[in-house]
């Protein structure tokens, strides 16, 4: 079979970067170093409207509060729960609903230790989108997550901000 008969297929999970356009902002909050060399890994590659991600890091709630009361454009917050305290991260959702310069950001719980609250019951009690347990957590599937949240913190800012600035 000659190089003229074969099909060649664009990669379609990929899509294309403009690195003109701003990248939306993704902040990692975990006390573990190697969950934020993982995530910078596997979120390389992500994009939504030809904007990829740029990724800010916190090893601390305290330290993503202070981040999150400086920026206004953080798109997306994935937080570990047990840090400082067995629920910093819980803690840290409402002061980031309430005090912070982005209260439209979209919450992706990622936790290693479930801690007292069952998954249910902390996306019941806490104003956050999503809840992942590290161990279940694939490439894929953070991909996928994150490109969720992007979209719905897209859709947010297009509708005119329905959820008003603390």
């Amino acid at each position: 079979m000659a190089d003229d008969d074969l099909l060649y297929f664009s990669d379609e999970d990929t899509p294309a970067r403009d690195e003109r356009l701003t990248p939306w902002v993704v902040l990692v909050v975990d006390d573990e170093p190697g969950v934020h060399e993982v995530s910078a890994l596997v979120l390389a590659e992500l994009a939504l409207d030809g904007r990829g991600v740029s990724l800010l890091h916190a090893q601390s709630a305290r330290q993503a509060e202070a981040m999150l009361r400086q920026r206004d454009d953080i798109a997306v917050v994935l937080l570990d729960v047990v840090m400082e305290t067995e629920t910093a991260g819980l803690d840290l959702v409402a002061r980031i609903r309430r005090e912070s310069r982005s209260p439209r950001a979209r919450i992706v719980i990622r936790t290693g230790q479930a801690g007292r609250l069952s998954e249910y019951e902390v996306l019941r009690q806490h104003d956050v989108n999503e809840y992942c347990q590290k161990t279940d957590l694939t490439d894929r599937l953070l991909n996928r997550v994150c490109l969720l949240a992007l979209r719905n913190y897209r859709d947010i800012l297009s509708a005119g901000g329905c959820l008003s600035p603390a």
